[in-house]
């Protein structure tokens, strides 16, 4: 078994890259080519291949600092800002651990630095391994594939490696491997998706319990009666108009990008990811007030980014330009699932996401102490904060 290592997305042969079987849209050579630059490190792809010359494996990788995007800056990332939370600490003893834990990180979190990540943007994690491989092969593929990150891990430097974002039990395999080489298993968050099993959006409206029913009516009667017009779009609508209002929505949560660096990733995303763009934009008066981006392959909605004109007024365009008329879309073009990504799980829970746990897998620096005391404590906390989530009966079924 050989392997490559591309230094930029654009040497990524898509007909080689592609090759293996992606369990996301997020590992393909379109998205890795047009968002990777948003993470802010150095790119370090690897591609094994097997005697045969044939690709094997692949990973998306990044030699990372504290100056690469805080989701992928490890010192930072693992920080778990939001277990401030005093309802999800049951006991001092795992409040004490955590606190000694994250002290640490913010007194010598640079010692991780840089950090080897495995991991796409859009906080996604997840290899790519040739399809119809099984048994032996197919442990060979993926033990090789670790190999190649250490190896190349070890050769460029990093204090640390971190296999991120990865949705639990999407990969089994993978994750005991990396348990038994002694990389630590951590909740790092949790994604919110939905099924898509309904015949129609009365359908959907129906199987939720009355007050949420009622909730989604009103979002949806607001906004109509404003004489707000929704429309989908494809690549080509990106542009300044909409780049000014996902400025308002990032400076709302205290990010400052230029202008011109947002309209600068829409042109690399109509670049490379055209055909799988659909952005839903609301207009009034013939203005955009905010709009909603989502990328659709093999049936699979993925939710990314939007923004909004926080002068309109409360209008709920987020809840109809992320939930209710995609949704709408979505069940007429025989979509089976979406991804609503992380963070805002109320919200997300509230129109019938479900979650699931994404982990991370690290190996800290040499020397650094055990971790082991917090990290049973954050997946503790982690745990009972999910389950505490996805407890709520939203539709019918649940409730049944």
């Amino acid at each position: 078994m050989t392997y490559q290592v591309f230094k930029s997305p654009c040497d990524l042969d898509a007909d080689t890259w592609d090759q293996l079987a992606h369990p996301s849209l997020y590992l393909s050579s379109g998205w890795l080519r047009a968002r990777s630059r948003t993470v802010k490190a150095s790119e370090h792809f690897i591609l094994t291949s097997g005697a045969d010359g044939y690709p094997l494996a692949s990973a998306p990788c990044y030699l990372s600092t504290d100056k690469a995007h805080p989701g992928y800056a490890p010192a930072r990332l693992l920080g778990f800002d939001d277990l401030s939370e005093a309802e999800y600490l049951e006991s001092a003893q795992e409040l004490d651990a955590i606190t000694r834990y994250l002290a640490m990180l913010m007194e010598q979190g640079g010692a991780w630095n840089p950090a080897f990540v495995v991991g796409a943007p859009g906080r996604y994690g997840g290899i790519s391994v040739r399809a119809g491989l099984h048994g032996n092969q197919a442990a060979a593929a993926r033990n090789g594939l670790i190999d190649a990150v250490e190896q190349q891990a070890a050769e460029v430097g990093a204090r640390s490696i971190s296999w991120l974002y990865f949705v639990e039990g999407e990969d089994l395999p993978l994750e005991q491997m990396l348990i038994e080489r002694g990389y630590a298993r951590l909740i790092l968050d949790a994604e919110c998706y939905m099924p898509i099993r309904w015949n129609n959006f009365d359908e959907y409206l129906a199987n939720f319990r009355n007050e949420y029913r009622g909730t989604v009516k009103h979002e949806m009667e607001v906004l109509d009666a404003a004489g707000v017009k929704v429309d989908m779009h494809g690549a080509e609508i990106l542009g300044p108009e909409l780049a000014a209002l996902e400025r308002q929505w990032r400076l709302k949560y205290g990010r400052t990008p230029p202008l011109e660096e947002i309209v600068a990733d829409y042109e690399e995303l109509r670049s490379c990811m055209a055909d799988s763009l659909r952005v839903f934009v609301a207009t009034l008066d013939g203005r955009a007030i905010g709009f909603a981006v989502f990328l659709e392959e093999n049936n699979i909605w993925y939710s990314r980014f939007g923004g909004f004109d926080y002068s309109a007024g409360n209008l709920f365009l987020y809840f109809n330009l992320l939930f209710y008329r995609p949704i709408q879309t979505m069940i007429e073009r025989g979509a089976i699932s979406a991804r609503y990504s992380l963070k805002s799980y109320l919200a997300k829970r509230s129109r019938g996401c479900l979650l699931r746990n994404v982990l991370a897998f690290v190996k800290a620096p040499e020397g650094w102490p055990s971790m082991t005391p917090a990290i049973q404590a954050i997946n503790a906390v982690q745990t009972l904060r999910f389950s505490k989530i996805s407890s709520k009966r939203i539709t019918k079924e649940e409730v049944a």
